[in-house]
């Protein structure tokens, strides 16, 4: 491992691997910070990337059928129709939750001291690239990371 001052800031699409540990970011704001005291090994894979997709799903289901019932409501009497709108609005955001649960992305599943959670990449990231972004990282970093895919 090489010292503070001479180790580079890895980044590849929204995954940021310094000295300091692992990021995923969103624009310049790191959503999800896993410090390096914590990482125990990193395995790469691919899957469902939300960390409870059950009951991710099960949310998005709820939602949608509010949001069903909304836009009925809405079609038979349409003298509350900010409140159907409101139950539709719910809708769309349990089919968000919905397609959330099932896509399936390139992630990094970081195995902490205290649990594992998941640095999940882009749509945009390909597995060539991804593989590439490992490599440096295992070069320049003691982070030990495996491909489960």
């Amino acid at each position: 491992m090489q010292n503070a001052e001479t180790s580079p800031v890895l980044k590849y699409c929204n995954i940021v691997v310094s000295q300091r540990g692992l990021a995923e970011a969103d624009g310049k704001k790191a959503v999800l910070f896993v410090p390096a005291a914590e990482v125990d090994r990193i395995i790469l894979k691919f899957g469902k990337a939300e960390h409870r997709p059950f009951v991710s799903l099960l949310i998005g289901m709820v939602f949608t059928l509010v949001g069903v019932f909304g836009l009925i409501e809405l079609i038979i009497a349409t003298r509350s129709w900010r409140f159907d709108i409101g139950l539709m609005f719910l809708g769309v955001i349990g089919l968000s939750l919905i397609f959330d649960s099932i896509k399936q992305r390139y992630f990094f599943e970081v195995h902490k001291s205290k649990g594992l959670c998941r640095l999940v990449f882009s749509k945009s990231a390909s597995l060539a690239e991804i593989q590439n972004y490992c490599a440096k990282i295992k070069e320049a970093y003691c982070y030990k990371i495996t491909e489960e895919l």
